[in-house]
């Protein structure tokens, strides 16, 4: 007998054993499905994904792209996710760079910067990611000025309504910036930046800041010292030595271990349904799901929307290591 055939009958008890293990557990999720879709039979509530079709006949505060209360439960949904899009952008954008310059900051030889370095690693990861929140929502944005009396920066307001910065308007041939102006009790032009989505962005940035620097201090102290000599004897010193040499090659280490974090930044935004802001969680999981009554598929969307997300994270930071990889092989 050849030893292929050998190997073939030793293997084959196992084949059959995971074969009819696939089977049993096809059979049970068929005989699941087919009586989950009987009960909702039984009780008249509709199943499948349908009802993305229908009139929302709701209002969402921020929308990125055209919603009206005419609009259907699949333009919600498409809201929903670029609003949760943003906030993840905005807090990644955010706390890496506080990120990198806690890190840098906690290896400097300066002992105050290190010290307030580390105390801000050491208090801000130690505090519960919902209560910080609350702190920028309830302690901090909800004693700003009424629209009334907004603060003024640089063409930009700041007021209990939330920050309303200037945006590019299109207006009769030519691009114009337009500057949010008060009137009354409302402001007109601009762009506005909830409260909610500002608490929500300095809460995950901040939170996740706070690991992030150590990911990156691991990462710098990781590459050899003779990189910085290298650097200094050919006339580049601080800054620049760090910004172009030692920082790329921190950053080939320390981004695999920084997907993971950003991925749980992505996760943790679902917390955004606690002080209101209309996200994944908050208009699929919860409008769209108590007006539809269709939880199941409310539910489906809400896992998969986020697993989509936290894949592209995982897809983005590969696909950054490996051109930090490319550029360092040259």
């Amino acid at each position: 007998m050849s030893p292929s055939r050998a190997l073939l009958r030793e293997r084959l008890p196992g084949y059959a054993g995971q074969a009819v293990l696939l089977g049993v557990v096809a059979w049970l999720a068929w005989h699941g499905i087919a009586n989950f879709r009987a009960n909702l039979a039984q009780l008249h509530i509709a199943s499948g994904f349908a009802f993305l079709r229908g009139q929302a006949g709701f209002e969402i505060a921020q929308a990125l792209v055209p919603f009206a209360a005419g609009s259907t439960y699949l333009d919600a949904v498409v809201v929903a996710t670029l609003n949760t899009l943003l906030v993840v952008a905005l807090s990644v954008l955010l706390g890496t760079g506080a990120a990198l310059l806690v890190a840098f900051g906690r290896l400097t030889e300066q002992p105050l910067v290190r010290a307030a370095c580390t105390v801000y690693v050491e208090v801000f990861r130690n505090i519960p990611l919902l209560l910080q929140i609350f702190f920028w929502y309830y302690s901090v944005l909800a004693l700003l000025p009424p629209v009334a009396d907004s603060l003024h920066a640089g063409g930009m307001l700041l007021n209990n309504r939330g920050l309303f910065l200037p945006w590019p308007h299109w207006s009769e041939g030519s691009l114009a910036l337009e500057r949010p102006v008060a009137e009354g009790f409302n402001v007109a032009g601009g762009v506005a930046l909830l409260p909610e989505l500002v608490a929500l962005t300095l809460g995950l940035a901040i939170y996740n800041s706070a690991f992030l620097a150590e990911i990156f201090r691991a990462g710098i102290q990781s590459v050899p010292r003779g990189q910085s000599e290298a650097a200094a004897s050919v006339g580049l010193t601080g800054a620049r030595a760090s910004w172009l040499v030692v920082l790329p090659q921190a950053l080939r280490l320390a981004l695999p271990p920084a997907a993971g974090q950003y991925q749980s930044l992505a996760k943790a935004s679902s917390l955004a349904a606690a002080i209101g802001y209309p996200d994944i969680m908050q208009i699929v999981g919860g409008t769209v799901l108590s007006q539809t009554s269709q939880a199941l598929e409310a539910m489906t969307l809400v896992v998969v929307l986020y697993a989509a997300i936290n894949l592209a994270i995982a897809l983005a930071v590969n696909l950054a290591n490996r051109r930090l990889l490319r550029r360092q092989l040259r």
